[in-house]
């Protein structure tokens, strides 16, 4: 379950903003109210985000969300941002120029000795993956043989468009 990995502190802080909003104290909100419970939680969300939630929370149409049905769905967008966080700052660390890239040997490093130790096999297929998806290209197209890790961290947590551009607001 997603929302286990939340504190006493996340949780009554996602039932207060959803609270806000559910007037007649039944664990509903409407569905118009639910991109301020969002900002509430200090989450951007797109409008294309907004319309693929209300599809997944209310899927009758009825225009109302339902406090269970909620929870999990913030609750794994606040675990995807804590872990996008995380890895932003591991990565930031390595970026002396503040350019958004590391090296191949950086990636290497990074993936054998933070978090999650990979294998080297793992890493390699790491590193082929981000030169596919993820390069860093010079304003001509061609590549600089650095990676952007944003894009490399969108790819191997597989965030959205939205998400990934949310990254850069981080």
């Amino acid at each position: 379950m997603a929302e286990s990995f939340l504190s006493d502190e996340q949780l009554n802080e996602i039932q207060d903003a959803f609270r806000l909003f559910d007037k007649k104290g039944e664990n509903q909100i409407s569905g118009n109210d639910l991109v301020m419970v969002f900002q509430a939680l200090k989450c951007n969300v797109s409008q294309t985000e907004m319309t693929e939630y209300m599809e997944v929370l209310d899927p009758s149409g009825a225009g109302m969300v339902q406090y269970q049905d909620f929870l999990p769905l913030v609750a794994k967008r606040l675990q995807t941002q804590e872990t996008v966080d995380d890895l932003l700052k591991a990565f930031r660390v390595f970026d002396k120029e503040h350019k958004g890239t590391v090296s191949p040997d950086e990636l290497r490093h990074i993936l054998t000795h933070f978090g999650e130790m990979m294998d080297a096999v793992e890493v390699e297929d790491y590193i082929v993956e981000a030169d596919l998806k993820a390069p860093h290209l010079k304003p001509d197209g061609s590549k600089t043989g650095m990676i952007n890790y944003v894009a490399f961290i969108a790819v191997i947590l597989d965030l959205s468009e939205e998400e990934q551009n949310n990254m850069y607001m981080t």
